[in-house]
């Protein structure tokens, strides 16, 4: 069974991560916005979809790039099955964040937060956990539920739960200009 496009669709709401020092981690950057330290590409290394472990199968070669405040998930064949802009609120604990859906046709660059970017609701709200440089965590639910509390993903929820990691040398997006 392939990784289902709904999903795909789901996760592409993310955020960013800098090119790091192979020693360095989270905690040696406070200066770092939680968005800072997620920007680059990250493969999707587990999930669970609203209360069901994704298998491996389901998960292999997809990755979600964050650049800016625009995330963007790509399937194992490289075709990019979802895009949203978002914000972090670093101030909760766990850290929230808000994505929302952009057109499949919208700029590649850097989109304000409370620009209108869709003519339908499809806001989703999360929370994030930064294990370190390489690892990160996001739970959020599907548009229309509410924002999860605990990082779980319950049987019969609209809950997603996702566990993402960088290698090394993994690339960093660059936005490009508007012409």
């Amino acid at each position: 069974m392939r990784f289902p496009i709904a999903v795909l669709t789901a996760l592409t709401f993310c955020f960013p991560l800098s090119i790091l020092t192979p020693h360095a981690t989270a905690e040696d950057k406070p200066d770092q916005s939680a968005q800072d330290k997620l920007q680059g590409r990250w493969e999707i290394v587990g999930g669970v979809n609203q209360g069901r472990e994704l298998a491996k199968a389901d998960i292999v070669g997809t990755y979600v790039t964050i650049t800016t405040n625009s995330i963007v998930t790509y399937d194992s064949n490289d075709n990019a099955a979802y895009a949203a802009v978002f914000t972090i609120d670093e101030s909760q604990t766990p850290m929230q964040i808000t994505m929302r859906t952009v057109a499949k046709n919208a700029p590649t660059q850097k989109v304000p937060a409370d620009s209108e970017v869709s003519t339908t609701d499809t806001s989703a709200s999360g929370i994030v956990k930064i294990e370190s440089d390489s690892k990160w965590v996001l739970c959020y639910a599907l548009p229309g539920a509410e924002r999860p509390k605990k990082f779980e993903s319950p049987k019969d929820s609209k809950i997603m739960l996702f566990t993402l990691g960088k290698k090394l040398g993994d690339p960093v997006p660059v936005l490009h200009p508007a012409k």
